[in-house]
């Protein structure tokens, strides 16, 4: 039987099993509570599946296996650190949040700094990032597709967002139960393949004394060739320099810790201690999984030290499973690397759409509108947000990792000082708030246009800056916040 048949089969399969989990929560859902954050009825096995799902992107499967491969170890501390550490934030984000009876990021604001202002940029924040956000998931699935039926790119996308608009359609209720298949899919797929490739090897020492005599070029576009002991090298002797690694904790670590789509799981957890374990458990599992990747991504440097067919470090791993070390496993792996991008686009696609219809035309227009009404408007925002995003994922961007870490600089310029600072500083002032997300938004948007590589680590300093002065003086004035 043909690789091409065994894995339709596969695919086939998965699809099938994704429509039964993903029925369920059509028949839950009655209102936007129950759309957004599932009634606030998570207990901790389904948080840790969901905050897991919704973590691991095609930035994680494909991005950090593929940037392993072509960089090394240093790839460890420019994308997998900055993550973990902007979700240590997470865990005080639980100390606060579940006081505040709240479905978004952005009605937190206007229910602390009483400000629609705020409250609607928030949300037009929301949706423009996760929008662009989702291309990464959808080229990364599409890449994968593509190498596993052997069928156009193009097509490969639309199945991808078909998947997320069924899912979506049904609220968090059924992304939910899509992300246990999902996520589970994941770890056992890489389990497999660290296995595989240890097992192709011969064992852990080999791989790690095999990649520390690389001395090529990982693909041919590639800038650069890498040095004898670059790819255990902390930055890869110069190829990712430490200023590279510093910046990134301003983009992908603050960017991280202010994200919504964690703190919506966080929302959407029975209570404050179910959420605390959830991020608990959850970074063990994730820390683990990244060695695996880790793992995953040197010893294919070692199986193949240089891949002439690809162009790019998000087609690593797909090219590895279906060529380097084929085996039986292959299309269940595939499978994996696939459920990743599925899990975080329909997240982020359900965030997008509350953006729009909950912090912008809900608030601003029509605060009583009959909830059967405003669930049929979300999935009609939910197939125009989806089918904006599959044009623009025609043309996908070269790194799926580096991009990610651009966008997660917009949440770290705009809501990480009215979001943590509202929670934790009493002095905190809703016109501090405002100057600080205007400034932030600004500061960001300059240096993006001037060509910075690190937009993210000025608008982070400006809007923090500015939150502070701002606040202090106002608050000095008598200005008195308004209590929740």
């Amino acid at each position: 039987m043909s690789k091409s048949i065994i894995y339709l089969l596969h695919f086939a399969i998965y699809t099938l099993l994704f429509l039964f989990f993903g029925k369920g929560g059509f028949k839950k859902t009655n209102n936007a509570r129950d759309f957004f954050v599932a009634n606030n009825s998570f207990g901790v096995g389904q948080s840790v599946f969901t905050y897991c799902a919704t973590w691991f992107s095609a930035a994680s499967m494909q991005g950090v296996t593929g940037n392993v491969y072509a960089y090394g170890v240093s790839t460890i501390l420019y994308s997998i650190a900055p993550w973990l550490f902007g979700a240590i934030f997470h865990i005080i984000l639980t100390r606060k949040l579940k006081d505040y009876d709240v479905i978004t990021v952005p009605e937190f604001f206007e229910m602390r700094y009483n400000s629609k202002f705020l409250q609607v940029s928030g949300g037009l924040i929301v949706l423009i990032t996760y929008t662009l956000y989702i291309i990464i998931q959808v080229a990364g699935f599409g890449i994968v597709i593509s190498e596993l039926l052997n069928i156009n790119y193009f097509i490969s996308i639309v199945l991808m967002y078909l998947f997320i608009i069924y899912t979506t359609f049904g609220g968090l209720f059924s992304v939910a139960r899509t992300h246990i298949l999902n996520f589970s899919l994941v770890i056992i797929s890489i389990i497999a393949s660290a296995a595989i490739v240890i097992d192709s090897i011969g064992s852990l020492e080999a791989i790690f004394e095999g990649a520390r005599l690389i001395n090529t070029r990982p693909f041919s576009n590639f800038p650069y060739v890498t040095e004898t002991g670059g790819l255990l090298h902390p930055f890869a002797k110069g190829q990712m320099p430490p200023s590279i690694i510093f910046m990134s904790f301003f983009g992908w670590g603050l960017g991280l810790s202010t994200n919504p789509q964690y703190a919506t799981r966080i929302i959407s957890t029975q209570d404050r201690t179910t959420a605390k374990k959830m991020i608990i458990y959850s970074l063990i599992i994730l820390s683990l999984l990244y060695f695996g990747l880790t793992v995953i991504g040197l010893g294919a440097r070692v199986l193949v030290s240089s891949i002439e067919s690809i162009n790019s470090v998000d087609e690593v791993f797909p090219y590895l499973i279906n060529n380097t070390i084929y085996s039986h496993l292959s299309g269940l792996i595939l499978i994996g690397i696939c459920a990743a991008p599925i899990s975080t686009a329909n997240s982020q696609l359900l965030l997008a759409s509350s953006g729009f219809t909950y912090d912008i035309y809900k608030n601003l227009s029509n605060k009583s509108i009959d909830d059967n009404k405003f669930l049929n408007i979300n999935r009609l925002f939910i197939f125009v947000v989806s089918t904006m995003a599959l044009a623009l994922s025609i043309y996908p961007p070269q790194s799926l990792l580096e991009y990610g870490g651009y966008l997660w600089g917009f949440f770290a310029s705009t809501f990480l000082a009215p979001l943590y600072g509202g929670l934790f500083w009493e002095k905190a002032t809703k016109q501090g708030a405002i100057s600080s997300f205007v400034a932030g938004i600004i500061t960001l948007l300059v240096f993006i246009i001037k060509g910075s590589k690190y937009p993210s680590l000025p608008g982070v300093i400006v809007s923090g800056i500015t939150f502070y002065l701002v606040s202090k003086y106002y608050h000095g004035k008598g200005s008195v916040r308004d209590e929740k």
